[in-house]
């Protein structure tokens, strides 16, 4: 019995929760939902729709900026460089890559209330679409 609901929990742990959140295209003001599967192991699966149609999906993790900093060819630093450049100053414990199903990429940093609990316990974003059109986001 012990062992059957120590299972249980293992299990509540690993499945996570899902929910959503809501974002703002500055550009425009057209709102956005992006639904996440959180797994509570620093990993969500993230999917987001534009207004006209195009899909995203894509996986977040969270930000080593210690990591960051200490790898002079980061590809993640790069990436932020030329179209990205809005979430340079954003002051994120998350970042996720959304690719498109017309050929878009999107890049976020999360603010997570709390990165153990996940995505659930709330924040903010801030995300950039490779056409260089930023979003906030609310959770």
């Amino acid at each position: 019995m012990k062992l059957l609901i120590i299972a249980a929990m293992l299990l509540g742990v690993t499945l996570g929760c899902s929910g959503q959140m809501d974002g703002v295209i500055r550009r425009d003001a057209k709102r956005i939902e992006i639904t996440y599967t959180d797994s509570r192991v620093s990993v969500a699966e993230l999917i987001a729709v534009l207004p006209d149609g195009e899909h995203f999906r894509g996986r977040s993790e969270r930000l080593d900026r210690t990591k960051e900093m200490m790898e002079t060819d980061s590809t993640d630093t790069d990436d932020l460089s030329g179209h990205f450049e809005a979430l340079q100053t954003f002051p994120g414990n998350t970042k996720a890559t959304l690719s498109g199903n017309r050929g878009n990429v999107i890049k976020c940093r999360f603010k997570l209330t709390d990165v153990i609990i996940g995505f659930a316990s709330g924040g903010t974003g801030l995300c950039q679409i490779s056409d260089e059109r930023v979003i906030d986001v609310f959770f």
